[in-house]
């Protein structure tokens, strides 16, 4: 009799659910993660013609958060009942970041109750993000966290890396031929793929690109580590030409990051670092003699550094006005510092055009209070703290999504959860935190 047939044929919940194989919740999991990532490319073909909007993946959001609570239900009936699970697969067992992220939504939940407002429930019209939009995001995490075997971790990173080499093949060449058709050197339009705002396509290219850049940088096949040096120099051209400079400072951090990192843990493959460092000066020498270089976008970055610093009466508009939105979100916070505001609270208090503080971290206090963003760095502070003390015995795939979600989080600096850029964070962390999960309590801790 076939495990389906057993589980069809169970008497009870409890039996159904002993008959459950572990490897349903890590394949259903995937599953779910690949279908958000492939939905994202039926806005290229055949979306168009279909009549499809970037608003399908506001509802593919909604459809992955209602399989990481079936799966996360079965779970932990399968542990009330004493089932045979993978100490890994336990939503409970030594996974502090999973209660951390509870706390930020039960927090998240009372701020919304208390402080409603008309995207509590629906979002608003643009940013789409309600509370059951974030309490989806954390159920990326956990789904994310399912999975355990090495290759299908390697498959999910290996499709958000895709997601951003299809993008950039569709993008260059088109933004290109209308520079050249319009009788100028320069690229006219900065390109967004499928995105509203060319900076929030800036994070998905600062992902991928920290993705090949790490990838490259702990691969043990030569052909692998070109190939990925190859896809790094393309997305690179690519947030040039994008021209989203705090993605580009994003992942200039995180190619830092995880060359230092390798080279501490002697891991560094000297080889290709030094190609990497190639690569870079020949794309931003390119891209300046294209028109299209970062240096005019550095210039005006330390432009608006000292006019803060010095207290100027201009400062509120350095950053492209972000200063002054969040010396505005700042004071907002200081008057709800507990619950904050609500879900998009502080919208009629800020600039027309703007409704957020471009912070992702000034935006969770202003929404949901100082103690939810607590319990969210926390979260994501505990991964980190985790994969750092176990980097000399954890995986490629762990430093990859690691390297990845931190660069991620240097953008969130700059900029604005959104429905099709907030769950890669969530997918990038629960890899990562999934990779420590599978190792041996006792596993290599941080070699000098």
């Amino acid at each position: 009799m076939t495990t389906f047939e057993r589980v069809r044929k169970a008497q009870s919940v409890r039996e159904a659910v002993q008959y459950i194989p572990d490897v349903f919740y890590e394949r259903v999991a995937l599953v779910a993660l690949m279908y958000w990532l492939i939905v994202s490319l039926l806005l290229w073909w055949p979306g168009e013609s279909l009549g499809l909007g970037i608003g399908l993946l506001a509802s593919a959001n909604l459809q992955v958060g209602i399989v990481a609570v079936a799966i996360g239900v079965l779970l932990l009936v399968a542990r009330r009942v004493g089932a045979a699970l993978d100490p890994a697969r336990d939503p409970l067992r030594r996974n502090v970041p999973l209660v951390l992220f509870g706390v930020f939504l039960a927090l998240a939940t009372v701020s919304a109750l208390v402080s409603a407002t008309d995207a509590t429930w629906t979002g608003d019209g643009y940013r789409r993000e309600s509370l059951i939009t974030y309490v989806s995001y954390v159920g990326f995490f956990f789904l994310a966290t399912q999975v355990l075997a090495p290759a299908r971790r390697k498959l999910l990173l290996g499709m958000v890396l895709g997601l951003a080499l299809v993008t950039c093949l569709v993008v260059v060449p088109a933004a290109l031929i209308e520079g050249w058709s319009s009788g100028a050197w320069q690229v006219p339009t900065r390109p967004r793929a499928y995105f509203h705002q060319f900076n929030h396509y800036g994070y998905l290219l600062a992902v991928g690109g920290a993705l090949a850049v790490s990838g490259a940088l702990v691969s043990s096949r030569r052909v692998a580590r070109w190939a990925l040096l190859a896809a790094f120099a393309g997305i690179l051209f690519t947030l040039l030409l994008n021209d989203t400079l705090g993605a580009y400072i994003a992942l200039v951090v995180g190619s830092i990051a995880v060359l230092v990192s390798l080279a501490v843990i002697r891991r560094l493959h000297v080889g290709t670092a030094i190609a990497l460092v190639g690569i870079v000066v020949v794309v931003h020498i390119v891209a300046e003699w294209m028109g299209i270089g970062i240096l005019g976008e550095l210039m005006s970055l330390g432009n608006d550094v000292r006019s803060v610093s010095a207290g100027e009466e201009g400062a509120a508009v350095a950053g492209t006005g972000r200063w002054g939105l969040w010396v505005t979100t700042a004071q907002q916070i200081v008057a709800s510092p507990w619950l904050g505001h609500g879900v998009e609270g502080i919208a009629d208090l800020l600039p027309v055009g703007y409704g957020r503080p471009h912070n992702e971290y000034l935006q969770y206090a202003v929404f949901f209070g100082i103690p939810a963003l607590i319990a969210y760095l926390g979260a994501v502070i505990t991964i980190f703290v985790r994969v750092v003390r176990r980097a000399g015995a954890v995986d490629a795939t762990t430093l990859c999504a690691a390297t990845a979600a931190a660069t991620y989080l240097v953008s969130a600096l700059f900029g604005n959860t959104m429905y099709y850029t907030a769950p890669f964070l969530f997918l990038l962390l629960g890899v990562a935190w999934g990779g420590i999960r599978s190792q041996p309590a006792d596993a290599g801790t941080l070699r000098s």
